[in-house]
């Protein structure tokens, strides 16, 4: 396979030392998203994630729970935990994209 002219900008060599580069904050980065909070607030439940979407706690207003209406709590949980996973996939693909060396020619190695 032939590489584009001017690949990377640096030749070669540069490229390369961007992609090693990359690769070393890739690998630091599921250990700081793991220390990232992500608060979430549906108002009478609460929930916190981390930033690579695990649930750490779960809080329900007693206040909220009707033991004839269950279905209130179940869709107020339900958001709270699809908006928990959508902010921490959104916080990780922000991340990775910061990551990613800018390399011109690297979108025709289909990469």
């Amino acid at each position: 396979m032939k590489l584009p002219k001017n690949f990377g900008g640096k030749g070669f060599a540069g490229a390369l030392q961007e992609a090693q580069a990359a690769m070393s904050q890739a690998q630091d980065l599921e250990e700081t998203l793991e220390q990232e909070r992500i608060p979430i607030d549906k108002g009478q439940v609460h929930a916190m994630f981390t930033g690579t979407g695990e649930l750490l706690a779960l809080k329900i207003d007693p206040a909220i729970v009707d033991p004839e209406d269950t279905e209130t709590l179940e869709d107020l949980i339900v958001s709270a935990l699809r908006d928990g996973y959508t902010q921490a996939t959104a916080l990780r693909n922000a991340r990775v994209q910061a990551i990613m060396p800018n390399i011109p020619g690297m979108d025709k190695l289909g990469l």
